[in-house]
């Protein structure tokens, strides 16, 4: 009997060891495997609109330097820019949120136009417009936050600005002069 309790104690304490070593070696790194970088997150410049729940089409159109074609529903990825989603109002949508956001994976010193435009609208509407800016990890600040009357059919530049080489705003570069875009380049 005493011989019983021994051998259990003992592959107990061995069958523990092995436990303890299997658990070390999860946390022993090889000193020549480099350490990956931090990537900083995408989106240097991030857009989001919204509006009244309802059928109604709502669209944000924005452009960058260097793109030829501006982003928007019609063009969802240019070079710089990516339409997330193009919400239609009620069409092909779960809930009742209407919603359209961008962002741009870089953001090289140059200008920067972003507007919206009521496609499918029957009346006014208001449109809530946040654009935020950022190039760092720490995050990013908001650039614009308001929002937008629209007619049906009209389109307004939400907000304009440039960019240095560093990405910073250049001061007094942000304004509201409109620039079309939705016809622009087709």
């Amino acid at each position: 009997m005493i011989q019983i309790v021994g051998r259990d104690l003992f592959m107990n304490a061995w069958g523990f060891a092995l436990l303890l070593m299997f658990l070390m070696l999860a946390f022993i790194r090889d000193p020549q495997t480099p350490v990956p970088p931090t990537i900083p997150p995408p989106g240097n410049l991030a857009v989001m609109i919204a509006w009244e729940p309802g059928a109604i089409d709502v669209d944000l159109w924005l452009t960058g330097p260097g793109q030829d074609i501006a982003t928007g529903y019609s063009h969802k990825g240019g070079k710089l820019i990516s339409l997330l989603r193009d919400d239609l109002g009620t069409a092909n949508d779960a809930g009742p949120i209407n919603v359209e956001n961008a962002f741009a994976r870089e953001t090289p010193a140059g200008e920067y136009a972003i507007n919206v435009h009521c496609f499918g609208c029957s009346g006014t509407t208001v449109v809530y417009v946040e654009v935020a800016l950022g190039r760092s990890a720490a995050g990013m600040s908001l650039l614009f936050k308001g929002s937008v009357e629209l007619k049906p059919k009209q389109e307004r530049t939400v907000v304009r600005f440039r960019l240095d080489q560093d990405g910073n705003v250049i001061p007094g570069s942000v304004h509201h002069v409109y620039r079309p875009l939705r016809e622009a380049g087709k």
